[in-house]
């Protein structure tokens, strides 16, 4: 595999050269252009070979970085110099040799062509089929995903302990005995869900006669991969260590939040703080003078208030500089800051009944509620193109660009396709797994965290270059977030229609 990598990119190398030379012959260049056509090209032709070796070794995190750091930053400066070479050295002129006129003759064939469009369409019930057919089969996942959605507790605590001899004790919350009863002080393991941004997830916590939280297992989770692994990393688990089963537990207070994962952090506090709360009543026979935890409503959720409000103010997002402003606002607050971006697990977490409390995660009802009831009640679709920060991301690098592929009415129509067809998939894997952010491929995390699994890290060059030479080449291809949420605008269009002309 090496071998034939190294072939490639001669060939690459080679047709680099080719087109060196091309170039050359059409374009005064002095060395400002040679360098920078050359730089370029390397940096591009050093992007693919560093990205090979990385994937060809396991490393998809430096095959991305390396797309990104050298390929992009090859293009950019390749697009500058053909923008100083145009403008300031021109091309070489050439005599022109008058042609005659060719005389176009048009075939029976050609003609027939022409005549003949009645019959170039396909069908239009097949195409009704094949819609119908899909959404048949989605209601049906969704059906069979919350029907096989029942959480074996056991298997989930035997998996973690599996050396050691597992007893319930209680049902409702449910909890485990670890060890033989009578030998030692009593170890007991309890079981509590919480409701993240992406899904739900699954808590022990550890607790023993001394009244206090020994450990927190992570047993099951439905949580966007990212935000889990933000908290990982920030070992925040390790805070309830050591707290009484009568502590606060309220984030902010005596729990630290971990920054761009601010929404899972209030979801394992919540999960844990109900679940030592139970053991605090029901084994330890305490009386409840915690505090309650507050409603979260602080500067977080002013901000994204305020942003999304200014959503429907057209003046901000369509009239120069409101826009550029605007538009910086969501990058910098809604991408880096709060890391809240909507994905298409959002949706489908909705669809499946996985709703955080209000009290503790605001910012996803404005976000993801807010935006559903914006398209249901008023027709209106504020996050795309507007508040969803990677647009903000694809509109600035557009503009560094300068230059706009505009692709064809042909193209555009067959990205329809492309775009039903990714966001069904992305459905039916969340729906029969009944795990919303399984589906979910947006490389929205890899972006503003650096937190990306899989695909996400190829996914992430592809949409930054591709945006580089064609304005929002994501939202227009492959997002199907925002393509679930214009259907969802389409459909409220044609009910609406329908109850106006009677039919």
């Amino acid at each position: 595999m090496m071998g034939f990598t190294w072939y490639m990119l001669g060939v690459l190398t080679g047709a680099s050269a080719i087109f060196l030379w091309k170039f050359s012959k059409q374009y005064r260049l002095n060395r400002l252009a040679w360098g920078g056509l050359t730089v370029g090209l390397f940096l591009i032709l050093f992007s693919i070979a560093w990205s090979a070796g990385a994937v060809l070794e396991g490393v998809p995190r430096a095959a991305s970085m390396g797309l990104l750091l050298f390929g992009l930053s090859g293009i950019v400066l390749l697009t500058f110099t053909y923008k100083y070479i145009d403008t300031k050295l021109g091309k070489i002129a050439f005599e022109k040799v008058a042609v005659e006129p060719a005389v176009e003759i048009i075939s029976p064939v050609k003609a027939s062509k022409k005549v003949k469009q009645a019959g170039a369409a396909l069908p239009d019930i097949i195409g009704k089929g094949v819609r119908y057919l899909a959404y048949v089969s989605l209601a049906i996942a969704l059906i069979v995903g919350m029907v096989s959605g029942d959480k074996d507790y056991e298997a989930m605590v035997r998996a973690k302990f599996h050396d050691q001899k597992l007893t319930k004790v209680n049902e409702n919350p449910v909890v485990f005995q670890l060890g033989e009863k009578g030998q030692g002080s009593s170890n007991y393991v309890l079981i509590h869900e919480g409701q993240g941004y992406g899904g739900p997830f699954v808590l022990g916590l550890r607790i023993m006669e001394d009244g206090k939280i020994h450990e927190v297992i992570p047993l099951d989770h439905k949580e966007t991969p990212a935000f889990i692994k933000k908290i990982e990393d920030a070992n925040y688990r390790t805070q309830f260590v050591g707290k009484s089963v009568a502590d606060d537990f309220i984030v902010g207070v005596d729990i630290d939040a971990v920054s761009g994962a601010t929404v899972t952090t209030m979801a394992a506090a919540e999960a844990v703080r109900k679940g030592a709360h139970m053991a605090a009543v029901a084994k330890f026979k305490m009386e409840p003078k915690w505090k309650k935890a507050p409603w979260k409503f602080g500067l977080d959720e002013i901000l994204i208030l305020f942003i999304f409000v200014l959503a429907f103010v057209p003046t901000v997002y369509q009239k120069k500089p409101w826009k550029h402003i605007y538009l910086a606002a969501t990058i910098g607050i809604v991408g880096f800051y709060l890391n809240a971006a909507i994905s298409v697990g959002s949706l489908s977490g909705l669809l499946m009944g996985y709703i955080p409390g209000i009290t503790d995660h605001l910012i996803w009802w404005i976000l993801v509620v807010g935006t559903v009831l914006g398209i249901v009640l008023l027709g209106k679709n504020v996050y795309c193109f507007r508040i969803c920060p990677f647009y903000g991301i694809q509109f600035l690098i557009t503009k560094l660009g300068g230059s706009r592929f505009n692709p064809s009415a042909a193209i555009l129509k067959r990205s329809k396709s492309v775009a039903n067809v990714l966001l069904w998939l992305a459905l039916m894997t969340s729906f029969l797994a009944s795990h919303p952010a399984l589906g979910s491929y947006e490389p929205f995390a890899m972006m503003f965290s650096l937190n990306g699994v899989g695909i996400q890290w190829f996914l992430l060059p592809l949409a930054l270059i591709g945006s580089f030479f064609m304005s929002n080449f994501w939202c227009r291809f492959f997002c199907p977030c925002g393509h679930a949420l214009t259907k969802l605008r389409q459909y409220r269009k044609k009910i609406l229609d329908t109850f106006k002309h009677g039919k």
